[in-house]
């Protein structure tokens, strides 16, 4: 599935991905919230909700609780994030031209909201790829919660900044949760590829992909320009993921691979 939102998001929630709309997504839901300063929205959800700062300064409320936050970009700054489960009013009061991006799911655990800063996540910002493929998947990963840290969610999520001409979450590999990734590009008039089993999608600022259980993905970035993507999986069964990459391609992350043109 790919989603393309070929006009600039109105303010307000601009939804994505539905429960109703997308079955394949196992009850996964995704939007995008704009704002202008001295917007406010309140929200209410019957799910579990991450509420992702995108760009822009906010202040959260939530539970009698007050935080007031700002972000540059996704690019060059950490995760900023508003966790909360089902039943959770908030409140965004924006002081400047804002954007977040908003997974939900259903979840009747109960669980303490929080705001994540990038201290705050189980990853803030980790170089992956390194050293291996000639650096040809060398990127920086957040991930901001799974259930190690978070036992009660239904979530895996997080982001990748990934660099310009690179691939990411590669090899190909899959897993029988459901899978969504939001994309920037930086500049914006950059694009990339997702690989969607033995497809691919060329994918744009703003677009979103979304793999059902069982599809193979992967990522490429065109040269000179930086991709960002924001992914969300829904765990399954009360069990973290289990990701499977496809054994063919798996030599390529040997420390001892070959590639051309010493082969």
């Amino acid at each position: 599935m790919k989603y393309t939102h070929k006009a600039p998001f109105d303010k307000g929630y601009n939804g994505m991905v539905s429960a109703v709309e997308n079955p394949e997504m196992m009850g996964m839901e995704f939007g995008v919230v704009k704002m202008a300063a001295g917007d406010v929205m309140h929200f209410d959800y019957a799910q579990e909700v991450v509420y992702d700062l995108m760009s822009g300064s906010v202040t959260f409320e939530w539970n009698g609780k007050s935080e007031s936050v700002t972000r540059r970009d996704v690019f060059h700054e950490g995760a900023i994030l508003l966790h909360v489960p089902q039943n959770t009013k908030v409140t965004i009061s924006a002081e400047s031209d804002v954007e977040i991006a908003v997974s939900r799911t259903e979840n009747k655990r109960d669980f303490a909201a929080r705001l994540l800063r990038p201290e705050d996540c189980l990853c803030a910002n980790e170089e992956r790829g390194a050293g291996q493929m000639n650096e040809c998947s060398t990127r920086l990963v957040r991930t901001f919660f799974d259930r190690s840290n978070c036992p009660e969610t239904n979530f895996f999520i997080g982001e990748v900044v990934h660099f310009p001409g690179k691939w990411s979450s590669y090899p190909p590999h899959q897993h029988v949760e459901p899978e969504l990734y939001y994309y920037k590009f930086l500049p914006e008039n950059g694009y990339g590829l997702a690989e969607y089993g033995d497809d691919a999608f060329k994918v744009k600022n703003n677009d979103l992909t979304g793999m059902p259980e069982n599809v193979t993905h992967s990522q490429a970035a065109a040269p000179g320009y930086a991709e960002y993507y924001l992914w969300c999986i829904r765990l399954q069964d009360d069990k973290n993921i289990v990701t499977t990459v496809v054994p063919e391609y798996e030599w390529v992350t040997k420390a001892d691979a070959k590639y051309f043109p010493d082969i």
